[in-house]
């Protein structure tokens, strides 16, 4: 009942969307979580922008919590990093986040709310252009600069006779002198400069310590990556009538440690990897860079496995290459 509370307002803080109660870093660790529990969670987690680090580590959630959970992230695109450990996960959980990674085919109802999400758009972007005529033209609006036809014959009068001499001296009369116009511009440019003035001086104040500590802090923040919804991605594809789109290529770190994943799932996470390294790594999407599959009933001296860690250790941002040993066989030592 105490795990069900606390997954409910969870559910109920992130339903809000508000940035106070926005939750960023959340761990349920050791709390005897099941799927039941989960299940509750992971309706407020799908469509969740602000949680990007998860750990469920110690729990019981199994097999089924899993496949729940990789449902949530069929949508989701802000989790980064989670964390499974300790959770009697076998090969049919594995399975589940191995799909995830991989391309996904949308059920009926993604596919209603694909559409849904498609029309809205059309919508608003409708509705910010002008409206257009059954031509094509754009439909003038009242008070535009078309000039009526009474203002036309008046200017037709105003060109010849008394009224053309009457507007002559009318616009000699507005027309300012060459010295009001020199004058004009002296106040301009004296303006000018005391504007510039003041403006060099607030900006050699900005300039100051505090100024550059500032600087250096913005340029140090870290660049935030936003993700496009997967249900209006452009880079789908339709097969047999269904439509196809790129897995989740948001989470970048998995701890699978001390479950009961044995060759089986290691099998299906290395096809999944090896899928991102042909397709969502060509979009300039790195997609997942650590896995980690310790305590687990598997072989290590199998080959998909030996495969699997040699492609995570390419794709771990803190590897670094080991420099070759130079050959001094045919060294020559000095006499």
């Amino acid at each position: 009942a105490q795990n069900k509370a606390k997954c409910k307002a969870v559910v109920s803080t992130q339903s809000t969307g508000t940035e106070e109660c926005a939750i960023s870093n959340l761990s349920l660790r050791g709390n005897g979580m099941t799927c039941e529990h989960l299940a509750l969670f992971c309706a407020g987690l799908t469509h969740n922008k602000s949680i990007i680090k998860l750990s469920l580590h110690n729990n019981n959630i199994g097999d089924d919590g899993v496949i729940t959970l990789a449902k949530s992230l069929r949508l989701n695109r802000t989790l980064l990093t989670l964390n499974l450990s300790h959770n009697h996960i076998t090969d049919k959980g594995t399975k589940a986040i191995a799909e995830v990674l991989t391309a996904l085919t949308l059920s009926h109802e993604e596919i209603v709310a694909r559409r849904k999400l498609i029309s809205e758009s059309k919508v608003s972007t409708s509705a910010d252009e002008p409206p257009t005529t059954p031509g094509g033209r754009a439909k003038e609006r009242p008070g535009s600069n078309s000039r009526s036809g009474s203002h036309t014959a008046l200017d037709k009068k105003g060109k010849g006779g008394a009224s053309g001499k009457a507007g002559k001296k009318q616009d000699k009369i507005d027309k300012p002198s060459a010295k009001d116009g020199r004058k004009s511009e002296n106040k301009g440019t004296k303006d000018d400069k005391r504007k510039g003035t003041t403006d060099s001086k607030s900006k050699s104040k900005s300039k100051g310590p505090a100024g550059k500590k500032y600087q250096e802090e913005k340029e140090q923040e870290p660049e935030t990556v936003e993700f496009q919804n997967p249900l209006i991605e452009a880079n789908l594809s339709e097969t047999d009538g269904k439509i196809v789109v790129p897995g989740n290529y948001a989470l970048t770190c998995v701890n699978l440690n001390s479950n009961k994943i044995s060759n089986s799932g290691v099998t299906n996470l290395y096809k999944a990897l090896h899928y991102q390294d042909n397709v969502t790594m060509r979009r300039g999407v790195k997609g997942l860079l650590r896995l980690t599959l310790k305590n687990n009933q598997l072989d290590i001296s199998s080959k998909h496995y030996a495969d699997l860690m040699e492609m995570m250790t390419r794709r771990d941002p803190f590897y670094e290459q080991p420099l070759l040993e130079e050959d001094n066989s045919n060294a020559t030592t000095a006499t």
